[in-house]
């Protein structure tokens, strides 16, 4: 999930307070700090800040996206090396082995049988199947037939 640049409430309405405060007067001094200049000096200071984050938040996603790229390049030419290895050797060969190839002769061997449905009918005995017809599958009658 990439991250979002964002703005502050606080900032706008920091920003139309101030406003509202020079209405009143100028250089208004409220006394122990509180004043237009130092009022003025958070708020742009808050404003550079959240600047400076969003400028991080963006770089970030680009830096993301450039990533993304490079893995889906570097994938991309694993694939193509394969494939040369492949070309030039053979998919059967110890070379491609090595180079992370599966050999296909291994993978068709290795799979497990799959017994036909024909044998297994042919192999079951008849009495059995007429038995086995009348259950629902749990071995108990069904209710409705």
């Amino acid at each position: 999930m990439s991250l979002r640049t964002r703005g502050s409430a606080a900032v706008d309405k920091a920003q139309l307070r101030l406003a509202l405060l020079k209405s009143i007067d100028e250089s208004l001094d409220l006394g122990h700090g509180l004043t237009i200049e130092a009022y003025n000096h958070l708020i742009n200071t808050t404003r550079a800040v959240l600047e400076a984050h969003n400028t991080l938040v963006s770089n970030l996603e680009e830096s993301r996206k450039t990533i993304i790229q490079m893995d889906k390049a570097l994938s991309e030419m694993s694939e193509r090396m394969l494939s040369g290895v492949a070309t030039v050797y053979g998919r059967n060969s110890i070379e491609y082995s090595k180079a992370g190839g599966s050999n296909r002769k291994r993978s068709k061997q290795s799979s497990s049988k799959v017994t036909p449905v024909v044998a297994v009918l042919t192999t079951q005995p008849t009495q059995a199947a007429i038995a086995n017809a009348s259950t629902n599958g749990n071995g108990t009658t069904p209710l409705l037939q």
